[in-house]
């Protein structure tokens, strides 16, 4: 690493030469020019080199030393990237055994955060480098075998070595699915052909607990030394290197790898590259990988029992209506398309999650579309022979610029609805960088008090659900905007935690359901703790950069806490799993918790299957989060 924080103050005098001496130059082997660290030696200098092209895309080519010619060094790569700028020569033709000149550079590709490791390319500029042809029809190098023991030293940098280089994974199993461009509008996606996956016989990737390691590798000494001194007790998260990120739309040719999370692929080859903080293969686009196997992640959930009520949250993602409502800036869908958006979100209701009682939803445009959507849900439960749910829609109107809100459906064949009130709207902060105070919660909680009659007796058990769509992480680590964003995000959750404790006061014996999206983990990230500061149980001041004060008492109890670490997720982002969609319950209602668990519907499938209306996969990206209740406590023993 030291090599790379040796980039920030490395300056080197660009060098350049003339067209008719490019190849009079002495030429370095493609192993000398990458080196063994992450930046190259030789970078903003004019080099020579040769070696196969071994794939191309729009902007350039790899190039890659043939077999028996390397440098027997493991630590050094073989290959490289060329960059053209444009769709480059028909020269740089696969197969082809080619000498180049162009100038070394350091390029840093996309990444969420806006700080990543660097790539080694070699700059041709048209008016200067040109290609020569040695030879043609040349066999491509073997491609390296990606093993476990690759990732044994849990580093950033473990693959730096396979850079450029031809690779093969020999079963990859995947763990995120293939990705899209979604048309809201018209309930259609566009393949990106880009997945997540491991070496089979790992484990699945998870967003740990503490501070991205990508936030801190690229401080200064200095910084490091602040950073730690100021905050001693803040962890890091390693960023789970082991993940593979595959493009199979990434070189010329290729065609997308629509995959859902579970798969196992046999022989995956391509070229290493890196992007988005992650090691990369750009596959073969004439050698599509086999599936080799599939383990299916759903699991369809119970019916709640009649000692039972379940209580679920669902994030609808933009489940916007066909109407052109004035002054907000939403989409307006199909009529088409909002009827196969309802048809998906009914199939996975009654046939994924057993019509729960209360379902809190989030991302819904207005109570009208709402209505819709039960009154859907109802008729298609008829329909399919089984009693009327009689689910009644339940919304207000919160602050979102797109409109987007809080609202219920509630099962009203079962659970008595005794009210329904917003908090929050009217609240307002003051925003680093805006001139005025601006709105606290875009989509503010909304409670409901509801009831459920005991069978046996008649006697009504009641309860409360809370339903929240909090702050999401857009622009929490943009130096322009970060210091809003964390701001807003604490204060939601102080705000949310104050409800609840002023709740819990007023009646100690209120049980009392938080759920929702909330754009936040179940631990802290390092830099707002938002669910434990909702929880009573805050980070330390030390171990967090916007610390909160201990705001709850008695401590909540959040029910993803309860289930196996590997049930652990609702959505998958770069790869990682992670829960954002939580279920909060009192301690009073901790006793009567029977089960909680995931619908399994969204996050595990490819943005492919978001356009069939007749499956229940991809109606959103998030997983429904799922509770059951007993109306009996459990027996304590002493």
């Amino acid at each position: 690493m030291k090599k790379l924080f040796a980039l920030a103050v490395f300056a080197a005098a660009l060098f350049t030469v003339g067209q008719s001496s490019v190849f009079a130059q002495k030429e370095l082997a493609i192993s000398a020019i990458q080196g063994d660290g992450i930046a190259s030696a030789y970078e903003r200098q004019q080099v020579k080199t040769s070696g196969v092209v071994t794939a191309r895309r729009r902007d350039g080519f790899f190039l890659q030393t043939p077999d028996g010619k390397d440098d027997k060094n493991p630590k050094t790569s073989e290959g490289i990237y060329v960059f053209t700028k444009d769709a480059p020569s028909a020269d740089a033709a696969i197969g082809s055994l080619i000498s180049i000149t162009g100038q070394v550079q350091e390029f840093r590709p996309r990444a969420a955060n806006g700080a990543t490791l660097p790539i080694t390319e070699i700059s041709m500029f048209a008016d200067r480098d040109k290609i020569q042809i040695l030879e043609k029809s040349v066999p491509l190098p073997k491609p390296v075998e990606i093993t476990a023991a690759d990732f044994k030293d849990n580093s950033l940098t473990e693959l730096e070595k396979y850079e450029g280089m031809r690779v093969i994974v020999p079963q990859l199993f995947v763990v995120a699915p293939t990705g899209g461009r979604v048309n809201n509008i018209e309930n259609t996606t566009e393949s990106n052909g880009s997945f997540f996956g491991v070496v089979k016989g790992m484990d699945k990737p998870f967003r740990g607990a503490g501070y991205d390691i990508f936030s801190y590798v690229f401080l200064s000494k200095s910084e490091k030394e602040s950073f730690q001194k100021e905050h001693p007790g803040i962890k890091l998260f390693d960023g789970n290197p082991e993940r593979l990120r595959i493009e199979s739309l990434g070189l010329d040719g290729g065609t997308p790898i629509d995959v859902a999370a579970g798969t196992t692929l046999k022989d995956l080859t391509g070229v290493m590259h890196y992007s988005y903080n992650t090691y990369t293969i750009l596959t073969d686009a004439g050698a599509r990988p086999a599936v080799a196997g599939y383990e299916s992640t759903v699991v369809k959930l119970p019916a709640a029992t009649d000692r039972q009520f379940a209580v679920a949250g669902m994030n609808l993602e933009n489940f916007f209506d066909d109407v052109d409502d004035p002054g907000i800036k939403e989409d307006i869908v199909k009529t088409d398309a909002l009827k196969a958006r309802m048809n998906k979100i009914s199939l996975t209701v009654r046939d994924r999650m057993q019509m729960p009682d209360v379902i809190g939803v989030v991302e819904a445009e207005n109570l009208a579309v709402l209505k819709r959507l039960a009154e859907k849900i109802n008729s298609d439960a008829v329909t399919a022979g089984k009693p009327d749910p009689k689910y009644a829609a339940f919304l207000e109107e919160g602050n979102d610029g797109r409109g987007i809100d809080n609202g219920f459906l509630v099962k009203t064949s079962r659970v008595k609805a005794v009210e329904v009130k917003q908090y929050g709207k009217d609240e307002k902060f003051a925003s680093p960088g805006s001139s005025s105070d601006i709105y606290l919660n875009d989509r503010p909680p909304l409670l409901l008090r509801a009831s459920v009659a005991d069978p046996k007796t008649g006697e009504p058990f009641a309860f409360t659900v809370i339903v929240n769509h909090l702050k999401s992480f857009l622009g929490y680590n943009d130096p322009k905007r970060q210091d809003a964003v964390r701001l807003k995000k604490r204060l939601q959750a102080e705000f949310l935690a104050k409800l609840v404790e002023t709740r819990q006061k007023a009646d100690p014996n209120e049980r009392i359901i938080l759920l929702g999206d909330f754009n936040a983990y179940q631990f802290s990230d390092g830099i707002v703790d938002v669910v434990g500061t909702i929880k009573g149980t805050p980070a330390a001041k030390d171990a967090v950069l916007n610390p909160s004060d201990d705001l709850v008492n008695p401590d909540l109890v959040n029910l993803v806490d309860l289930i196996t670490e590997k049930q652990r997720y609702s959505y998958n982002f770069d790869g990682n799993g992670q829960v954002l969609d939580h279920m909060i319950v009192t301690a009073n209602l901790v006793p009567y918790v029977s089960g909680f668990g995931f619908a399994r519907v969204n996050a595990d499938f490819p943005e492919s299957f978001r356009s069939d209306a007749s499956r229940p996969e991809r109606y959103s990206d998030h997983d429904a989060a799922i509770g059951y209740f007993s109306l009996d406590a459990k027996k304590t023993t002493k």
